[in-house]
């Protein structure tokens, strides 16, 4: 069976202001082509614009006040998100002279290969073919495709389902929740 890693592009439009909303989209239109429109709104006369249009659009409900501005939503924050905030406030804190601290907050692409002696910080994904070798400890807050190998005291895993981790040595099994591995065993958060 062959699988493809394919990704969505998803752009949010919050207004029930109609005006707005047909501006908007009239001016930049034509960069949305390829995105799946979220459109919380209200207003059927929006609704009704869409339809004309080449966009694949989801209407969501949403509650606004009298002039058409959203009423701010409280947003739960999952554990796993104020964990990963936690620690990478601590690791921007806590850098020393004598450990170095590489924060990488893109993805890391097929073909890219980092080699180092600090620790390193990978807010995105790693994507197959990446290579990451670091003999200092490795955080990984997005999923891990390619292969990382780590000699440091501990590692911090999100998610590794296709990935290959070698933690001191060792291949690591599957991981599918936030992680801690250490020469301890491994940890979920």
């Amino acid at each position: 069976m062959k699988t493809k890693q394919k990704s969505v592009r998803v752009f949010e439009i919050i207004s029930d202001d109609y005006d707005k909303v047909v501006n908007f989209i009239e001016k930049k239109g034509i960069l949305l082509k390829r995105f799946l429109l979220t459109v919380k709104t209200n207003n059927e006369k929006i609704k009704e614009y869409f339809q004309n249009k080449p966009f694949e659009v989801r209407f969501v409900k949403a509650e606004f006040d009298g002039t058409n501005e959203p009423l701010e939503e409280e947003k739960e924050v999952k554990t796993e998100v104020k964990i990963i905030e936690k620690v990478v406030e601590k690791i921007v804190q806590k850098e020393t002279n004598s450990t170095k601290t590489k924060i990488f907050d893109k993805i890391i692409r097929s073909g890219f290969e980092i080699r180092t002696e600090n620790k390193l910080v990978f807010l995105n994904n790693i994507n197959a073919g990446a290579k990451i070798y670091s003999n200092k400890e490795i955080e990984i807050f997005g999923e891990v495709f390619g292969t990382v190998i780590c000699d440091g005291e501990y590692m911090i895993v999100k998610k590794s389902q296709k990935g290959t981790i070698i933690f001191n040595n060792t291949e690591l099994p599957e991981i599918d929740r936030l992680s801690f591995i250490s020469k301890d065993g491994i940890k979920e958060i």
